[in-house]
């Protein structure tokens, strides 16, 4: 009996661990009808240099996030929204790191990768004394038809 209740609670503990792997990324749902299209930004990046995420929502509002000393070097956001729907990311790096980092942006509609946009982040001149260094930011919009 010993044996079967320890070989019920692995397989329980299994079960639970393979649930929650990738639950990061939360569907934001509108108010409303649950009809529309599901959109899924997509954001990666060579190293952690991410210092702020804004999105455009479902609703036409703008979701931000701002991102701390450990930003992710994956980062995505999945919304529901009406077509026709205008995407649009923006991403404010700051390229601490002696070298030249990537990132790479996705739009997926109904799980579907519809756009693609990649990209540099350069090493940024040497600030004067006292001063942060510089950022970048890049936008992406992309029309969902």
């Amino acid at each position: 009996m010993k044996q079967f209740s320890l070989l019920l609670f692995a397989l329980v503990l299994t079960v639970f661990a393979v649930s929650c792997n990738n639950d990061d990324d939360v569907k934001e749902i509108i108010p409303g009808t649950p009809t529309g299209t599901d959109i899924r930004y997509k954001l990666t990046v060579s190293s952690p240099i991410v210092t702020l995420i804004k999105y455009k929502k479902g609703d036409l509002n703008t979701g931000t996030e701002v991102m701390t000393v450990d930003s992710p070097m994956t980062w995505t956001k999945t919304i529901i929204a009406k077509k026709p729907f205008t995407t649009k990311l923006e991403v404010t790096f700051r390229n601490t790191t002696p070298e030249v980092q990537n990132y790479t942006v996705d739009i997926f509609t109904d799980g579907v990768l519809a756009n693609t946009q990649t990209g540099e982040i350069p090493v940024p001149p040497t600030p004067p004394t006292g001063q942060p260094l510089a950022t970048l930011t890049v936008a992406k919009t992309f029309n969902v038809e």
